[in-house]
């Protein structure tokens, strides 16, 4: 891997504006898809039976199944896209240490 340079910088600095609706989008996505378990878990619960049973079943639906995938899927989308903007802001914050260093020799 090469050390960052200006142009690296400024693909970087336009990568992560462009990226703010996305990242914003999949922080929501995850945010709904978390209390979306909640919700197929209530809808998936039975009327009948003891507290234990009630929670047993609405854990194993397919309801809940299909709810956890979902939110699993949003956190990975929310990780990914901030791990990206992470690695851009470590990268342009490496060239300005490296261009401080070269202005102070």
């Amino acid at each position: 891997m090469s050390l960052p340079n200006e142009h690296m910088v400024e693909k970087w600095l336009n990568d992560l504006g462009e990226s703010d609706h996305a990242y914003a989008n999949a922080c929501a996505v995850f945010t709904s898809a978390k209390e979306g378990l909640k919700v197929a878990k209530a809808i998936a619960m039975p009327i009948s039976g003891t507290v234990a049973e009630r929670e047993r079943q609405a854990l194993l639906s397919p309801e809940y199944a299909a709810a956890l995938d979902k939110l699993a899927a949003a956190e990975y989308e929310k990780t990914v896209l901030n791990l990206k903007r992470e690695q851009w802001i470590m990268g342009i914050d490496v060239w300005r240490s490296i261009n401080a260093n070269q202005r102070r020799s």
